[in-house]
């Protein structure tokens, strides 16, 4: 008589969750610790090769194609989680896009924020949005403009 065989469950390639921590925490341990650790907060050779990846798919795209915004905004998040800034990411070449702020784009902003509030508000100035702490959108309807001012007339 033959068993049925339960199928199972296909592997990740990465182990299971306690073999991953142990990795990442030897890691850092390791890191701490070594004679040859460098004073600071510099990244380690993994962490580095995504950052530049992240960075030069801002940039250029991914295959070809420009990034999705909920894409760009995840990017800048995660570059923001290792430490990048945004004005580091401006000298690097990534500009925010230039939007206009209606109100289908500020309700979605929030909702967007409201599911994903792991998300940094600073990251969303990518998209051209100033989000808040609280997850809502602040206006700027008396933003500053750049430049100088007009010549006064006599």
């Amino acid at each position: 008589m033959a068993t049925k065989r339960t199928p199972r469950k296909a592997s990740s390639g990465r182990g299971s969750p306690e073999a991953v921590e142990k990795r990442r925490a030897a890691r850092q341990l390791n890191t701490l610790l070594s004679a040859t650790a460098k004073v600071g907060s510099e990244l380690d050779g993994r962490t580095e090769k995504r950052r530049q990846r992240l960075v030069s798919e801002l940039k250029e795209g991914r295959g070809g194609e420009p990034l999705k915004p909920i894409d760009r905004l995840g990017h800048v998040n995660e570059l923001l989680g290792i430490g990048e800034t945004f004005a580091s990411l401006r000298k690097q070449g990534i500009k925010p896009i230039k939007t206009q702020l209606t109100e289908e784009l500020i309700e979605t902003a929030e909702r967007v924020q409201a599911a994903n509030p792991d998300i940094r508000p600073a990251a969303w100035k990518i998209l051209g949005v100033n989000m808040g702490e609280d997850g809502k959108v602040i206006r700027d309807e008396n933003k500053r403009r750049r430049g100088r001012g007009r010549a006064k007339q006599a």
